[in-house]
C-alpha cells in the first residue's frame, strides 16, 4: 500500500464507488439545471434555484463533518447513496413529466444536503487509505474521479436529453446511486468509536466547538485559506455555474448537446488538474498557489473579449471551451493543494468536522455569487458580466499572498504535523 495505494482494495473500492455515485450526481445536476433553463429561459431564475440548492451545504456540511468523525464512514456513504436512489425513484413516480420548478428546486436542495453530509466522510477517509508521502497524488486521484464523472455525465446526459427527455436521465442517475451503494457495502475504513455526548445535538455542538477552537488557536492559517476559497467561489465558481449554461443555452442558442460538451470541457480541465497534482504539488505544495489563482482568472478575459467583439456563435463557443478548461485545471490544482495542506495539518480525530467546517465557510459565498450573477446576466450584456467576474477574480488572486504565506509552515510534508503512519495509528488507537 505504501507504493501502490491505487491498487489497494479499499482505496480502489472507494474510488470506483465515487466514479459511479458522482456520475449519477452529474447526470441529475445536468438534467435538472437544463430543465430549469428550458422552462424559464431566465438566468435570474436559474441562479436563484442554484443558490437555494447551495444553502444545505452551509447548514449540513459541519454536521456531516461531525458524523464523519463519529460513525463508520463507509456506512455513511452507502446509506446516503441508497437514500438518494430512493429519492430519485420517488420523484419519477410523483412527477413523470419533469415536475414544476418548486419540485425541481426541492430535489436540488435535498441532493445538496445529501452531498454535504457525504463529502466529509470521503475527505476524512483519504488519509487513512493512502500513505502520507502520496497524499497529494491520492487527493489528485479523487479529484480526477470527480472530473471524469463530470465529463462523462454531461456528454451522455446531453445525448439522452435530446433523444428521450428528462425522465430516462433521472432513472440512469438513480441507478448509479444504487450501484455505488451496493459496492460501498464491501468497503472497510479504519474507525475508532468515540464516546458520545448527552444528546446528538450536544455532541454536534461540542465537536464543532472543538473544531473552532482548534482553528482559532492552533491553525489560524487554515481559516485564512477558507476565506481565500470563499473569494474564489464568489467571483469565479459562481460565475461558471450560472454563466456557462446561460451562455450556451440562451445567449448562443445552441443545443443541449453543445451544453454537454461545455460541461465536459470543465471536466477535462479538472482531470488535467488532478493528473498534475502529484508532480506539481508533491514538493512545493501551495507554494505555487498565487500563480494557480491567476491561471484560473485570466482565461475569463478572452471570453469577455470574444463576446464584446460580436464574434460568431461557433467562435465564442470555442473560446469558452478553452477558457473554462484552463480555469478549471488551475482551480482544481489549487483545491487539491488546499485539501492536502488541510489533511496534513489536522489530526484524524478532528479531520472530518474541521474539513466540513472550513468547507462551509468557503462555500458560504457561492449562493450569494450565484444569485448576484443571475441578476447581472439578466440586467447587463453577457460580455460585461464575464469581464467583471474575471477582474474580480484577478484582484482576489493578487491579494492572496499574505494568506498563502501563512500556510507555508503547514504544507510540504511532515513539518505540517499529522502525517505518515501516525494517521492510521492515531485513528485506530
Amino acid at each position: 500500500m505504501k507504493s501502490h495505494f491505487l491498487f489497494a482494495r479499499d482505496f480502489t473500492l472507494m474510488v470506483v464507488g465515487q466514479i459511479i455515485s458522482l456520475f449519477g450526481n452529474a447526470i441529475l445536476r445536468f438534467a435538472l439545471s437544463l430543465h430549469v433553463l428550458e422552462t424559464t429561459g431566465s438566468a435570474a431564475a436559474f441562479g436563484g434555484i442554484s443558490a437555494l440548492a447551495m444553502v444545505p451545504t452551509l447548514v449540513f456540511g459541519p454536521l456531516g463533518g461531525v458524523l464523519a468523525d463519529r460513525a463508520p464512514r463507509q456506512r455513511i456513504m452507502w446509506g446516503l447513496d441508497f437514500f438518494t436512489a430512493a429519492l430519485v425513484l420517488g420523484y419519477i413516480l410523483l412527477f413523470p413529466g419533469g415536475g414544476p420548478l418548486g419540485a425541481v428546486g426541492a430535489v436540488m436542495v435535498l441532493l445538496s444536503a445529501i452531498q454535504a453530509v457525504y463529502q466529509p466522510a470521503v475527505q476524512a477517509s483519504v488519509p487513512l487509505l493512502a500513505p502520507a508521502e502520496r497524499l497529494a497524488a491520492a487527493n489528485g486521484t479523487v479529484s480526477q474521479v470527480q472530473a471524469l464523472a463530470n465529463l462523462l455525465g454531461p456528454i451522455l446526459g446531453g445525448a439522452l436529453y435530446t433523444w428521450t427527455g428528462l425522465e430516462p436521465l433521472l432513472a440512469v442517475g438513480g441507478a448509479c446511486f444504487f450501484g455505488s451503494a451496493v459496492m460501498e457495502l464491501f468497503l472497510r475504513i479504519p474507525f475508532a468509536r468515540r464516546a458520545g455526548g448527552v444528546s446528538p445535538f450536544a455532541t454536534a455542538a461540542r465537536d464543532l466547538a472543538e473544531a473552532g477552537r482548534f482553528l482559532t488557536r492552533e491553525r489560524p492559517a487554515l481559516a485564512a485559506l477558507a476565506a481565500l476559497a470563499a473569494l474564489l467561489n464568489l467571483f469565479l465558481s459562481a460565475l461558471l455555474v450560472v454563466g456557462l449554461p446561460y451562455l450556451v443555452n440562451v445567449v448562443l442558442a445552441l443545443s443541449p448537446l453543445h451544453y454537454s460538451f461545455a460541461e465536459a470541457a470543465l471536466s477535462l480541465g479538472s482531470i488535467l488538474g488532478g493528473a498534475l497534482a502529484g508532480p506539481a504539488l508533491g514538493r512545493r505544495g501551495l507554494g505555487t498557489g498565487r500563480g494557480l489563482l491567476l491561471g484560473a482568472a485570466l482565461p475569463l478575459l478572452p471570453l469577455a473579449a470574444a463576446l464584446a467583439l460580436g464574434l460568431p456563435a461557433w467562435a465564442v463557443y470555442a473560446v469558452a471551451l478553452g477558457a473554462v478548461g484552463v480555469a478549471c485545471a488551475c482551480a482544481v490544482l489549487f483545491t487539491v493543494g488546499a485539501m492536502t495542506c488541510l489533511q496534513r495539518a489536522v489530526p484524524p480525530r478532528l479531520l472530518g468536522k474541521t474539513a466540513a467546517f472550513l468547507t462551509a465557510l468557503s462555500t458560504c459565498a457561492m449562493p450569494l455569487g450565484q444569485g448576484l450573477y443571475g441578476l447581472l446576466f439578466d440586467a447587463l450584456a453577457c460580455w460585461a458580466v464575464f469581464l467583471l467576474g474575471g477582474l474580480l477574480s484577478l484582484a482576489a488572486a493578487l491579494a492572496a499572498r499574505p494568506a498563502l504565506k501563512g500556510l507555508s509552515s503547514l504544507d510540504g510534508g511532515p513539518a505540517g504535523g499529522y502525517t505518515g503512519e501516525s494517521l492510521k495509528t492515531r485513528e485506530e488507537s
